[in-house]
């Protein structure tokens, strides 16, 4: 009779895929530098041997299903949502062992009735362990996650909140104070009287607005810190690129004398056309897309404030997977990942 089989251990794993043990455990807890080959050498191997970093969880887990549903928005190729849900993938894969998976629901940022049909969809269907999602719709939100509270699903935000409801956790920025680093960025080198903020065309009735927390950090600081400078707004359609530069064009004709501008949204990269025109001109972004980077790049925008996007998700998804698999609550509601400034002294 043979004996037990023994379990495969992270020195197991670090030899399986030539990598040190502290690789691995980088790795497995997405944590330091390490290469996309890196990664895929090491989860390749944990698939191989069977590795579990908890044998007894893992064997929790598997007697019940662990299901994830996550409620997002849709997105093109390259588009910050993308990079989301990419970092999602590669959490629930991290996790796999523990029998954790997800299900994704995505629904149109521009169209409320697509998030209500979303949220039917998830309610109406099988009930999932866990929740996901992020706040485009605040009011909707309180609706749904009242419905989620009511029947035991517990729900947590990824990427911005709505303050005051129940979710057990939220990963993502300071939404506010990256708003005032934003303004500061603006402002380091001048006092402008004077600023151009480009905001994006959401949906008709004006309910999606996910980035007022940290526009509202922009705009105190400015008011703060610059008390006689101006903000002017002007909206552009992301659905439309091609009218994009007109609108520009013709929000420079009634501001002529603005230099600096900015937009609080991750799509600095739609205004970079209209900023090439007009290097004399100061500009800020936020997150680090790649067309983002291009624009930084090429000295269309001076300064990107980001957050490392892939990090943010797959951190989230370990967070809730440890809850769900433990019962234990991941610390504090609030888990703020740090900000980081690019400029093109050390965008490489």
């Amino acid at each position: 009779m043979e004996g037990p089989e023994r379990i495969p251990t992270v020195f197991d794993i670090a030899r399986e895929a030539g990598v040190s043990r502290g690789t691995v455990d980088r790795v497995l807890h997405n944590r330091g530098r390490f290469s996309p080959k890196t990664a895929a050498r090491v989860r390749e191997a944990v698939k191989r041997l069977g590795y579990s970093a908890n044998p007894n969880a893992s064997l929790l887990a598997s007697r019940r299903a662990l299901t994830l549903a996550c409620l997002l928005p849709s997105y093109r190729d390259g588009e910050y949502w993308q990079l989301i849900h990419q970092g999602i993938k590669e959490g629930i894969e991290a996790l796999e062992g523990y029998g954790l998976k997800a299900t994704m629901f995505f629904y149109d940022q521009t169209d409320v009735a697509s998030f209500r049909a979303q949220c039917k969809a998830i309610l109406n269907g099988d009930k999932p362990t866990a929740v996901l999602l992020n706040t485009v719709f605040k009011e909707e939100i309180r609706t749904f996650t009242v419905l989620l509270e009511q029947a035991g699903i517990p729900y947590a935000f990824i990427d911005n909140k709505v303050d005051g409801l129940g979710n057990f956790l939220y990963v993502g920025i300071d939404p506010y104070r990256s708003g005032q680093l934003g303004a500061f960025l603006l402002t380091i080198s001048s006092a402008p009287q004077e600023i151009g903020l480009v905001r994006i065309l959401r949906d008709k009735g004006h309910q999606g607005d996910p980035n007022e927390p940290r526009r509202q950090g922009f705009i105190d600081y400015i008011s703060t810190h610059f008390p006689q400078c101006a903000i002017q707004t002007v909206f552009i359609d992301p659905g439309r690129p091609d009218s994009i530069l007109a609108t520009l064009k013709e929000f420079r004709r009634k501001h002529p004398d603005i230099r600096h501008y900015a937009t609080t949204n991750s799509r600095v990269h739609l205004i970079a056309p209209f900023l090439a025109l007009h290097p004399e001109m100061t500009a800020v972004g936020f997150d680090d897309l790649e067309k983002n980077l291009q624009a930084l790049r090429n000295g269309s925008v001076d300064f990107l404030v980001t957050h490392g996007i892939l990090r943010q998700a797959a951190l989230t998804v370990e967070l809730i997977g440890k809850y769900l698999i433990s019962g234990t609550l991941p610390g504090p509601r609030n888990h703020y990942v740090h900000l980081d400034i690019l400029h093109r002294m050390n965008l490489d």
